[in-house]
């Protein structure tokens, strides 16, 4: 059989139910929407309130939520995800099947409304602690406050450029360092983004839909999504797979780019 690369062995079994006829009907998600993460193994995370669901055929179903915390963020590192949130932040190094705290070092707080890793050098980390702004690390333990500028922010994201993107009410911010930020005014309005950790290409989620941007959000294309969008996340194997959830929390799936959504 051929290999599935960025979905897993779980998206080989589904396809070969569908071509059985015997496909698990498509689950609709729920919950607060807060997070959506494709690892390398091509394991599907969804972080909540309740805490963090699996999926591990492509998004199709899903595992009940395990509990672990109120998931704003997850992330991918070298070797392990993390998950952060409200009084929250754990590791896991089996995909998401269990978690153990990482503790919070000497963060002024524990309400992290973003995180990512930076996809070139793994072990640095950038936590956005709520009303505090952007803070770094290389150890997980000794953080660096490095800008107020994203304190009201919800989503961060890190790409290879080195480029990090912030989403607050106002829009997105950019920044190549974590200490200086621009706002992209010409960027779609956005509840979630994701980067792919090679190509450095952005994607945004929102009300209007999914977009891409090839230059750090300068200009956007429109993504053939058929409703508007609460989360997206792109597969670090393949730039071509995404995964995205619409306002009424269907999930689809899409292999080309998003030319099309299955």
């Amino acid at each position: 059989m051929r290999r599935m690369v960025g979905w897993g062995v779980g998206a080989a079994l589904v396809l070969a139910l569908v071509g059985c006829g015997r496909a698990p009907q498509a689950q609709t998600l729920s919950g607060d929407f807060h997070a959506l993460q494709v690892l390398g193994s091509g394991t599907v995370l969804y972080g909540e309130h309740a805490g963090v669901r699996r999926s591990v055929d492509g998004g199709r179903t899903w595992a009940a939520p395990d509990g672990a915390g109120d998931a704003m963020a997850l992330a991918r590192a070298r070797d392990v995800t993390v998950l952060a949130g409200h009084e929250v932040l754990k590791v896991s190094r089996d995909d998401g099947q269990t978690w153990t705290d990482q503790g919070f070092g000497n963060l002024p707080g524990r309400d992290l409304h973003g995180f990512a890793v930076d996809p070139g050098r793994p072990e640095v980390w950038y936590a956005n602690v709520m009303g505090r702004g952007l803070f770094r690390t290389a150890d997980g333990k000794d953080w660096t406050h490095l800008s107020d500028a994203t304190a009201g922010a919800s989503v961060l994201a890190a790409g290879p450029q080195p480029a990090l993107y912030a989403l607050d009410a106002q829009g997105l911010l950019v920044s190549p360092d974590g200490v200086t930020w621009t706002r992209r005014p010409a960027a779609p309005r956005g509840v979630h983004l994701d980067v792919h950790p090679d190509s450095g290409v952005l994607f945004l989620a929102g009300p209007d839909g999914a977009f891409r941007s090839t230059n750090q959000g300068r200009t956007w294309t429109s993504l053939a999504l058929p409703e508007g969008a609460r989360l997206i996340a792109v597969s670090p194997q393949n730039g071509d797979q995404l995964i995205a959830v619409g306002l009424s929390g269907a999930v689809y799936r899409s292999a080309n780019g998003g030319g099309r959504w299955q």
